[in-house]
This record gives C-alpha cells, structure tokens and sequence, in this order.
C-alpha cells in the first residue's frame, strides 16, 4: 500500500477529532458486528510538528501508548518516514463510553499525515484505528453506519440538526477491549428483529430530519444493551426524562454513560440538567450538555 503525497502546510498542524455520547444503536445482524455512532461537540486536540531526530516523540507516551501503535502502523502500511512530535490534549472524560481514545487516536493520526503530506481515505484511515482496537470511527462525514472492529462504511447519513444529549454518567469505568462481546452478540442473535427495527427506524429518522424517530430507535437500542451492560439507572431516567419533554435515551453500549435526547430550544436543557439531579442526587453525574454533530476531524 502507498500513499499520494500532497504539498504540507506550514510547519505546525493543529486539529481536533470529536468524542461521542456512546452510540445510537449498536448490535450484530447476520455475522457482521455494527454501530451508529454519536459524535458530539467534544474534542480531543493534537499538535504536530516535524522534528530533526527519526520517530515519534510523543508527549506523555505511557498515556497514549494506543496514538503511538497507530501512527507506527500508519507509517509502515502508508511507507513514510516517522520525524514528529505529537501532543494530544483531550475535554474527553476517560473510560466512560465517550469514544476517548477514538478521538484522541483520529485527532494525532490526522495531524501526522498532514504534516507530513501524506493523504489516505477515510476507508484506510478506518482499518489503521480498527487494527489496534474497535473504533466509533468518527472520522466519517455525517453519522456512520460501521463496523467498529473492521472499520469498513456501510452508510454515512446527514446529523441532526437541533438534537441535543445530556450526558448522564451511571457511575464506574469500561474498558472497550475488556468488553464481552460473545455476551453481546448471544443477546443481538436473539433480539435480532428489534435490532433490524431500530437500525431501519434510525435511518428513516436520520434522512427524514425526525429527531423523534431518531430517538425512539436510539431508546430501543439502548434497552436491549441493558441485557449486556445494565445501568440500573435506565428505567427512571427514561420516565423522568420523558416527563420533563426530552425525546429519548441513548447509551454507550460498551460503557457506563446514558444520553438524555432532546431538542435544542430555550433552555430546555438547563430545565432537564436541574430535574435529574433533583431526581437522582448523588447516583449519577452530568459530564456535559452537547450538540450531536457530524463526523470529520477539523
């Protein structure tokens, strides 16, 4: 494999790759493991710049050690000499379902190819992230269809456009790696039509501009991850959020956060923030209020 170099811009390359408020729906539908991911206005920021001495100097290499794996396969697979430092800082909360290090990894995989002039697919760029672990691949225009292990695009469908989360975190940590997946796929094999029923009902929603459908499927999605990974949480925050006016509930599938879905209006979010803490004190946290956006490092 190679790649085309273009002309590098100046010296120092800045972008950022945004998080996600875990997934819209997630599953396993004949054979093929899938997510429609969720990017939201939350960011991992890098900054490259060539360096005189060979390889990668990276700021805080234990931390990023994932950034380090991928800009090293990159570089091997795309056959382009590795002289950059990286330096990554994150908004992300960590091991929360929030697509942390997919955003951390997008954001300086990016930066290192720009610097060095060097332009690859979206496509490749998705297998390099896959390759060193499953991805919410928010590199992708729009809201993308994808498989997270492989990195391959089914669909890229246009974001909403006044669909706002509020970001509840259940409580504890999930690593993506330690995920059981076998679980997983036992409980989509079974609830195999509700899943073809939210995957259909979500790219009506998506096309059509339907933030309710959007959020009616995102909510079956997120019920039938709570035979996975459960967040007791669910069930109450779904009435309480309902009652306050918001559309729905979405999940990260392989972490501890629920998104509360609703439209962006006055400020129905300042309302729906106050009611949940009222409700559930202590028990959860609000780690942020966000847009849902459109894919793509900027």
């Amino acid at each position: 494999m190679h790649a085309d170099l273009v002309e590098a811009p100046s010296r120092v390359t800045r972008l950022k790759a945004p998080g996600t408020c875990g997934e819209l729906v997630q599953g396993h539908i004949d054979g093929q493991d899938f997510l429609v991911n969720c990017p939201i206005d939350l960011y991992a920021h890098a900054r490259v710049e060539p360096s005189d001495r060979p390889g990668l100097q990276l700021h805080d290499a234990p931390r990023f050690a994932k950034i380090r794996d991928t800009v090293t396969l990159a570089a091997h697979e795309l056959m382009f000499e590795l002289r950059h430092r990286v330096e990554v800082h994150s908004e992300i909360p960590r091991g929360k379902g929030l697509a942390s290090s997919t955003a951390d990894i997008s954001a300086a995989l990016a930066a290192v190819l720009r610097s060095g002039g060097v332009r690859t697919s979206p496509q490749v760029f998705a297998r390099l992230l896959t390759e060193v672990e499953p991805s919410d691949c928010t590199h992708f225009d729009g809201i993308a269809h994808v498989n997270h292990l492989t990195g391959d695009l089914y669909e890229s469908m246009p974001a909403p456009e006044r669909l706002r989360v509020l970001v509840v975190d259940c409580g504890g940590e999930v690593d993506t790696l330690s995920f059981d997946r076998d679980k997983a796929r036992s409980v989509y094999r079974a609830c195999r039509g509700r899943i073809v029923e939210a995957v259909e009902g979500l790219k009506r929603g998506l096309h059509a501009r339907c933030d309710e459908w959007v959020a009616q499927a995102a909510t079956l999605s997120a019920r039938i991850s709570q035979d996975i990974l459960p967040k007791p949480q669910f069930e109450a925050l779904l009435a309480v959020a309902s009652e306050a006016g918001a559309l729905g509930i979405n999940c990260a599938h392989s972490g501890s956060v629920l998104g509360v879905l609703y439209r962006q209006r006055d400020d129905a979010g300042e309302r729906l923030q106050a009611r949940v803490l009222r409700e559930f004190g202590a028990s959860v946290s609000i780690l942020g209020d966000h847009r849902i956006i459109a894919g793509g490092v900027r």
